[in-house]
C-alpha cells in the first residue's frame, strides 16, 4: 500500500476547501468511510499525498531527492526546510536528523 496520508477537500465555489487530514498509512476505502462518517452533502475530493520530490542542480543533472510525506505537518515542514535554504538541500541537517530519529527507536535490552 502506498504509504502517505489523505486529505479530505470540498468544494466550496471558488475553490478546494480541506475539511479534515487523516492519519498516515490508512487505505482509500478507510477515508472513504471517514468522508461517509461526516455525513454531509456535498461535492469532495480525497488528496492522497505521498511523494515529495525535491529537485535540486548538480553541475550538468537535476538531482531528485525522493521521500514521503506522513502529514500535513511534515509536509508544511518540508516545505519550510526548501523555503529556509532557497532550494539547497541541508544533507547534513537531513543525515543528523535521520540519526537521532533510528537513536529513539532503539530500546536497552537488559
Amino acid at each position: 500500500m502506498p504509504q502517505g496520508y489523505y486529505t479530505i477537500e470540498q468544494w466550496k465555489r471558488p475553490n478546494w476547501v480541506a475539511v479534515t487530514a487523516l492519519p498516515f498509512g490508512l487505505s482509500l476505502t478507510a477515508a472513504e468511510q471517514a468522508l461517509a462518517r461526516l455525513g454531509k452533502p456535498g461535492f469532495y475530493r480525497l488528496v492522497h499525498t505521498q511523494r515529495v520530490i525535491w529537485c535540486e542542480q548538480e553541475g550538468a543533472r537535476l538531482r531528485l531527492r525522493k521521500s514521503h510525506a506522513s502529514s500535513p505537518v511534515s509536509l508544511e515542514q518540508m516545505q519550510k526546510m526548501f523555503d529556509r535554504t532557497k532550494g539547497r538541500y541541508p544533507v547534513e541537517e537531513v543525515k543528523a536528523s535521520r540519526r537521532e530519529a533510528k537513536g529513539k527507536g532503539k530500546t536497552k535490552r537488559a
